[in-house]
């Protein structure tokens, strides 16, 4: 009788523990996405951490099989977009409604700009990946994000109009575009998180547009059952295994690495060079190795902010590393965001002001009255509004 006591305390306490620690790490996520680069190591603990509570609780998300009409973070329904893509094919669109037929519209508008006739599939692939990881965004902090509307951020209607979405709506955006130029492609899941797998000349690959968007490093494009184990977790006795390497983009355009200790250079050479790039090893490395060359890429990153300080240039330096048939493949991503220019902010007109200071006192001119100078229409000196919390979806 103790020892069942016992038990349920354990997994009481490891409930609580893993939801604060998931709390914790989302919202340290969420105030990070002005940095895009420091999100990776905190997304693995999350979806480590998630996965630890889902076993937890007992849930049995990750082993639903079936692909479609699948909830992921208990709100994010997984839905078929073959009927728009058929209705592309076909050029018939009758049986539409307004939504998809927009929806189709807006992806057809996509395609036509990025896609050329003379593209393999391989090709036309890496071109969405490309297109999305540069022009859609995260709708918020983590894997699951802070709810909204659902329909906005999960499905391709709301993805491609309003240009940012979670990881349903980047997994079943993506699926809809190759579904579009006949390319076999699947939503993979489990109870937090959604990707995709795409086949390429008979072999399956893993591809996670969500890790990848805004920096497009190909970190999590095209992997293989053993390189996307690292940070993911799903039903394979449901989904096909991807073994395939000919097209995964890192491990074609890695370099055999035979001296760790050669890696500082080859990030100055980039910083020197006119333009930087993606840089991509495969080594052979013990788990002691690996340590050293983390040490050792923690040591060029501060140096890499420091050079990047002093010229003016404002750059993050990632890295990641993942097996590989028995090697390890290392990618190191180098971005500079110092020629991005923000658009700039158009000034309010002070017929745009005064008409914000009377709708405002229409409103509420009989509760603060006496904040209101009488000169411009505007509540001056009003007491601070109380914040209110932000509440974080934790799965």
């Amino acid at each position: 009788m103790e020892t069942t006591t016992g038990n349920k305390t354990t997994r009481t306490a490891l409930i609580i523990v893993s939801v604060l620690l998931v709390i914790g790490l989302a919202a340290s996520c969420t105030l990070g996405a002005l940095a895009l680069s420091r999100i990776d190591s905190q997304a693995a603990k999350i979806t480590e951490l998630s996965s630890t509570l889902a076993s937890a609780i007992g849930s049995n998300s990750d082993t639903v099989t079936q692909e479609d009409d699948v909830t992921v973070g208990g709100q994010y329904m997984i839905r078929s977009t073959l009927p728009i893509s058929d209705a592309y094919k076909s050029g018939d669109t009758s049986a539409l409604d307004e939504k998809q037929l927009e929806t189709l519209n807006m992806a057809s508008k996509v395609l036509d700009e990025i896609i050329t006739e003379d593209m393999t599939p391989y090709d036309k692939e890496k071109a969405v990946y490309d297109w999305m990881c540069a022009n859609l965004a995260h709708e918020g902090g983590v894997t699951v994000v802070i709810p909204t509307a659902p329909e906005y951020s999960a499905e391709p209607y709301g993805v491609l109009k309003y240009g940012a979405a979670v990881c349903v709506g980047f997994a079943t955006t993506f699926r809809l575009f190759m579904q579009m130029m006949d390319i076999d492609c699947m939503v993979v899941h489990n109870s937090y998180h959604s990707w995709n797998l795409v086949n390429l000349d008979g072999d399956w690959y893993h591809t996670d547009i969500y890790s990848d968007v805004g920096r497009g490093n190909y970190a999590n494009f095209n992997m293989t059952d053993e390189m996307c184990s690292s940070g993911h977790n799903w039903d394979t006795n449901f989904f096909p295994a991807a073994n395939g390497l000919t097209y995964c983009y890192a491990y074609r355009s890695a370099q055999e690495l035979t001296d760790i200790y050669t890696l500082p250079a080859a990030v100055r050479e980039v910083l020197d060079a006119d333009s930087v790039r993606n840089l991509y090893f495969i080594m052979d490395a013990d788990k002691h190795t690996q340590q050293v060359v983390s040490a050792l890429l923690g040591s060029t990153d501060s140096a890499f902010m420091t050079y990047a300080e002093q010229n003016g240039r404002e750059m993050w330096m990632e890295y990641n590393m993942q097996a590989v048939n028995g090697k390890v493949l290392l990618s190191i991503n180098i971005t500079d965001y110092s020629d991005v220019s923000e658009e700039p902010t158009e000034e309010l007109t002070e017929d745009e002001y005064a008409r914000i200071g009377e709708a405002v006192t229409g409103a509420f001119g009989d509760v603060y009255s006496e904040y209101d100078s009488g000169e411009t229409g505007v509540l001056e000196d009003m007491p601070e509004a109380t914040p209110m919390p932000i509440p974080v979806e934790a799965v």
